[in-house]
């Protein structure tokens, strides 16, 4: 895997990059957002990870990916950062952050969560149920004739609606699976991103998802008769 490194402690930088590159993984590294954006315009190949430290001089990590998102780019992204309560995880997620991880982070474990973001975008096969299909590995998705491209986070809440078949998915299934929270921040974030799924789903798409009261959401059939 390629993976980018944004933080301005080169301390970490230095040792996260030893880490990753031990795994088996190719790495590059810059200081702040503005060495960041150079990096990513002149890479020679796709990153498959990026990894932001929120708190840096200039753009913030927050800025940075909201800047990255806004303009299509849907590379996973893990914030890694001493700003770690709830509400900064929160705020990292809502913008399109695959994971957060509080410093100091064991390196092991940070080689574990990349690995398992990189998973959770390259689904192996297209999958189906009721008339809405995913392709996971191209992160598109199609109902009716509507073809859309999804975000990691939108093709990863698609493919466990699909994978239940029908039957309610739990919130806190969704939170721990995609969003990587092991709590409920008693917030509308999963909402959130469900709605922005069902948006681009079309119009069928926004009955397609059904919401449970008090558990989650399902997938109903929306294949014509």
């Amino acid at each position: 895997m390629n993976i980018l490194i944004v933080d301005d402690d080169a301390s970490f930088r230095e040792l996260a990059e030893m880490a990753l590159k031990r795994s088996g993984m190719r790495v590059q590294a810059a200081a702040d957002a503005e060495q960041a954006r150079v990096v990513i315009e002149h890479a020679s190949t796709p990153f498959d990870v990026m990894l932001f430290d929120v708190d840096m001089p200039g753009s913030t990590g927050l800025e940075l990916l909201r800047e990255l998102r806004e303009g299509g780019d849907q590379t996973p992204a893990l914030f890694v950062s001493g700003m770690a309560s709830p509400q900064d995880k929160i705020a990292g997620l809502r913008i399109g952050a695959d994971d957060y991880l509080a410093k100091p982070v064991a390196f092991d474990e940070l080689v574990a969560r990349i690995e398992a973001v990189s998973r959770r975008s390259l689904h192996p096969r297209p999958a189906s149920y009721g008339g809405v299909r995913l392709d996971a590995a191209r992160r598109r998705a199609m109902i009716d004739d509507h073809e859309v491209e999804l975000s990691p986070r939108e093709s990863d809440l698609l493919w466990m609606l699909i994978r239940a078949e029908g039957q309610p998915v739990a919130r806190e299934d969704l939170l721990r699976e995609v969003m990587s929270l092991d709590f409920d921040p008693q917030t509308n974030v999963l909402d959130v991103h469900i709605g922005r799924l069902r948006k681009k789903l079309g119009p069928r798409g926004r009955s397609a998802i059904e919401t449970v009261r008090g558990v989650g959401y399902r997938l109903v059939s929306v294949t014509r008769d």
